[in-house]
């Protein structure tokens, strides 16, 4: 079921926290480590704005990506290109495994 506006919004954020917690939180930890210990308000301000960005500019590109690649998928060449691809690397990993069980990995 789809929700729109702020219920919508709300529901997503609070999904994408949940999926990107355990990624951002032990980073998080770690720059709050860093402004504890230097004791500067600003400098953790700094900090935690840069990385609000940094996050943020991730899940947009993310966001952006998921459309170029839908658009992308419906076209027939890409199709046929896929198929081939796929079968090119999964031939290769094929390869690679029998290559390490070869050398005794």
């Amino acid at each position: 079921m789809r929700k729109k506006g702020y219920v919508g919004a709300f529901l997503a954020g609070i999904l994408g926290g949940i999926f990107s917690s355990p990624c951002a939180t032990p980073v998080l930890i770690a720059l709050l480590a860093i402004v504890a210990g230097k004791g500067n308000i600003m400098w953790g301000m700094l900090l935690l704005l840069l990385y609000s960005f940094g996050h943020g500019i991730l899940a947009v590109f993310a966001d952006t990506s998921v459309g170029f690649v839908q658009k992308l998928s419906t076209n027939k060449n890409y199709s046929r290109f896929s198929k081939t691809l796929k079968l090119v690397m999964g031939s290769i990993i094929l390869l690679m495994g029998f290559y390490m069980f070869y050398l005794g990995f």
